[in-house]
């Protein structure tokens, strides 16, 4: 059974390659923010609380976002394993992800800072995002310099680990991932 997390900086490609290894894994590759916005729009009294919060600008809290990933994880397309896409993002989130599971990979995709950068600012021309400013891509590149990485450090002794370098084509950052998982 796969348990993947892959963690890395905004724009490193995570999602990407998420859904490239849940299609030939044939297992669901999650992101959080698109479980909760599933959430929201399913109209379910937890949906409600969920919309309130995000309507409100705030973040959900830890409890209410693993209670929906389990639900999630419940579900029979994940009895096989999963891949979580950017999550555990904090010391919080990871603490409460490993009261009910422990992850038999974690893929870190790295990049280069100014990389990051380059490859959000494309995307928000793309998609035409306008909270994607440089100065708010630093600010979530610090948050996860400063609260992501210490929970990858923390795995490092146990093995899972394996740090991907995010530079190249698609096609070359799957063929590490590939072998760095053994597939």
């Amino acid at each position: 059974m796969h348990k993947i997390l892959i963690l890395g900086p905004q724009g490193s490609g995570k999602g990407t390659q998420a859904n490239i290894l849940a299609d030939k894994l044939g297992i669901p590759a999650l992101s959080m923010g698109q479980l909760l916005r599933e959430v929201k729009s399913g109209g379910s009294e937890l949906g409600k609380t969920i919309g309130g919060i995000i309507d409100r600008g705030e973040l959900v809290p830890d409890e209410t976002a693993l209670e929906v990933l389990k639900q999630r994880l419940d579900q029979e397309d994940a009895k096989d394993g999963y891949i979580l896409d950017g999550y555990p993002r904090n010391a919080a989130q990871n603490e409460t992800y490993k009261t009910f599971d422990q992850p038999t990979a974690m893929l870190i995709i790295t990049v280069p800072r100014e990389e990051s950068v380059n490859r959000i600012l494309e995307r928000a021309k793309v998609e035409q995002r306008v909270d994607d400013t440089p100065e708010a891509i630093n600010r979530r590149l610090d948050i996860y310099e400063g609260e992501t990485k210490p929970i990858i450090d923390s795995y490092r002794d146990s093995g899972v680990v394996h740090d991907i370098d995010g530079i190249g084509t698609i096609e070359e950052i799957s063929e590490n991932i590939n072998n760095a998982l053994g597939l």
